[in-house]
């Protein structure tokens, strides 16, 4: 029978994957190997290879003769890295609303009704876990884990830069409202327009997402003050 126990590699890794894109631990935050041996009861080559991988994930920044580092990702990385979720995001919702079935609907429609109240009151952890299962049941019903394991990818790798938008006033109204119209889309099973409503609720043209973007800590570069042509909601 095979063993479940997880290798040396893989402990550090998830962990410290999970800090990074949980915020734990911030973007530009030196990793100091030594420490990380003796929090693991490792050795210094598993840690190694574990920093080795996240840095190919684009998490983790190695400087030559200079340390290792979270990565830091730029406004202008962020914004593409967001432009390719919205796209993502709508071909999801078109593919599941092809492929829902009418008790997958249902369950849509009585997810959304159910969260109301916490939107109205602006209850950021009960609107995030909604905001989760109500993304998830897209993805899973889109039928096709590929679609969804780079959605998640991106997802994850953005989180740490994300987390404060539901935190601006009327953002998780906003965001509701924006679901409402997916779901109404879906429940009429109109996958065209349920990806339009995707797409606007993530990549709308809004000035106050380059906002929150310039006050989340980590961003290597500054943001131009204009209105982009597609700039991104952000809350999702």
């Amino acid at each position: 029978m095979p063993s479940t126990k997880k290798s040396a590699v893989t402990l550090v890794r998830e962990v410290l994957e999970d800090e990074i894109n949980s915020g734990v631990r911030q973007p530009g935050e030196p990793l100091d190997e030594n420490e990380l041996m003796e929090r693991f009861g490792v050795s210094r080559t598993p840690v190694r290879t574990a920093v080795l991988q996240l840095s190919m994930q684009g998490l983790i920044t190695i400087l030559p003769r200079s340390g290792t580092y979270v990565a830091r990702m730029s406004a202008r990385e962020l914004l593409a890295m967001l432009e390719v979720l919205a796209e993502l995001e709508a071909a999801c919702a078109r593919l599941a609303t092809r492929r829902f079935s009418p008790a997958d609907r249902r369950k849509l429609k009585a997810l959304h009704e159910e969260a109301l109240p916490a939107a109205q009151r602006e209850d950021h952890e009960a609107y995030e876990r909604y905001n989760a299962q109500w993304h998830g049941m897209l993805y899973a019903g889109c039928l096709n884990p590929y679609l969804r394991d780079q959605i998640l990818t991106i997802r994850r790798r953005s989180k740490v830069y994300r987390r404060s938008v539901f935190e601006e006033p009327s953002r998780i109204r906003i965001s509701y409202a924006d679901h409402g119209r997916v779901t109404d889309a879906v429940m009429a099973g109109d996958p065209e327009a349920a990806g339009r409503a995707m797409l606007e609720h993530i990549a709308g043209s809004t000035q106050d997402f380059l906002e929150v973007l310039a006050r989340i800590p980590g961003l290597e570069d500054g943001l131009v003050r204009r209105k982009p042509a597609a700039a991104m909601h952000g809350a999702s």
